[in-house]
């Protein structure tokens, strides 16, 4: 089975409500994790039908928690880190090396993650292949995720997660934790980076009109 561990919403800073979002991801077949920023209130409109997470600020930059529950995660990396364990989640630094949008650059090697997003469809390529040499040289596995916004942007990077026959959600946070999985890399099409641009223009408008 198929699956992208980092979707958001209009909950935070996406375009679509996550009930559009897990349909246009089903026809290709892909099951998502929604990780709206620092809220889960997103996955109450489609519970059961995604993997419970976020995408925490944390005070060195964003790093994902994906649950069997809705979680409420605290902000603070360590106490993060101690919500997760405490309550059998798994976390992992997003886009990592992209100093365009909060990664958590070298303090990677600080903490004990479960996995790295080795394949951002969104970051540059050499902050991909840096985390994917740290995550060679942590000896931990790495995902690929669309950090889509878009629904355009879903289907540029995902997760064969071979061993998962159905849509459990402990036996797929086990797999992850296992790394038993193939991340699947297959970028930005020309149509999801304009709807890309498009949302970004209007997000930007809307900020504009609320703040005048």
């Amino acid at each position: 089975m198929f699956f992208d561990f980092h979707v958001h919403s209009l909950y935070s800073d996406g375009k679509y409500l996550p009930k559009d979002i897990v349909n246009f991801a089903k026809k290709l077949n892909i099951y998502i994790a929604l990780t709206d920023h620092d809220t889960s209130l997103g996955v109450r409109d489609v519970k059961e039908q995604v993997i419970p997470g976020q995408e925490v600020t944390t005070e060195y930059g964003h790093v994902i928690i994906l649950c069997n529950f809705i979680p409420s995660p605290p902000n603070k990396i360590d106490q993060l880190i101690d919500y997760a364990k405490e309550n059998s989640c798994i976390i992992f630094p997003s886009h990592p090396f992209d100093i365009f949008r909060k990664g958590i650059g070298n303090k990677i090697f600080e903490y004990k993650f479960d996995m790295i997003e080795i394949y951002n469809s969104k970051a540059p390529k050499s902050a991909n292949k840096k985390a994917k040499e740290v995550a060679t040289k942590l000896n931990l596995p790495g995902v690929a995720n669309s950090d889509a916004h878009v629904i355009q942007a879903i289907g540029s990077a995902y997760n064969d997660l071979y061993e998962v026959i159905e849509f459990n959600l402990d036996d797929i946070l086990d797999n992850l934790l296992k790394g038993k999985l193939k991340p699947i890399t297959i970028g930005l099409s020309f149509k999801a980076k304009l709807s890309i641009a498009e949302w970004y223009i209007e997000r930007k408008l809307k900020i504009a009109r609320n703040s005048s």
